[in-house]
């Protein structure tokens, strides 16, 4: 139920907003490829600071972004929504997919810019997002494996390379451009 407060305004605390949310199996599944993540994150909020407006403050006092780069406007903006979500609606954001969204955008935010905070790689993006582009998963985990994966296949790509290129008829040395070892002085113009 939607709580109240004595001047008749919707209002609940953060913290007691996510001590009510549950997280549950939805009719149809969820649409979304990967772990749902919006639960954690939220409880992690509550942990940091209390609520996502004050999370976003304290990555903010503590990260090296500089305060007037869009990054530090846009996580505001999703931790605001997921704050008024939680707060003023009172909804149980872990079963909605938009609210799903805010907390994978906001997560992949964080990570970019912890791994890098002057050049923020957003390269995991649909495997964060879950929307199915490349047809992957999620979460910091997940999204590490899936990365892992493609350097192992690039790898295994670049020794497929070197080997057809060991294995090329080389020109024995000093021969002049074009001489390959199978032709000879006769045979060469």
């Amino acid at each position: 139920p939607v709580k109240f407060d004595a001047h008749g305004e919707r209002v609940r605390l953060f913290a007691e907003s996510v001590s009510h949310m549950t997280q549950d199996e939805l009719p149809g599944g969820f649409p979304l490829e990967g772990p749902r993540t919006c639960l954690q994150v939220l409880k992690g909020m509550v942990r940091v600071g209390g609520s996502p407006e004050m999370s976003n403050l304290e990555w903010r006092r503590t990260s090296r972004i500089p305060d007037r780069d869009r990054v530090v406007y846009e996580d505001e903006a999703i931790c605001l929504a997921l704050q008024f979500l939680a707060t003023v609606d009172q909804v149980n954001l872990p079963n909605l997919v938009g609210a799903e969204l805010l907390c994978r955008r906001h997560q992949l935010i964080r990570e970019a810019y912890r791994l890098s905070p002057s050049a923020p790689d957003y390269s995991a993006i649909d495997w964060f997002m879950g929307w199915g582009r490349r047809r992957t998963g999620q979460t910091v985990a997940y999204v590490a494996e899936q990365l892992k994966h493609e350097a192992s296949i690039a790898k295994e790509s670049r020794k497929a390379r070197e080997e057809k290129m060991l294995k090329a008829p080389r020109a024995p040395k000093g021969s002049p451009k074009g001489f390959s070892k199978g032709d000879t002085e006769a045979g060469s113009s």
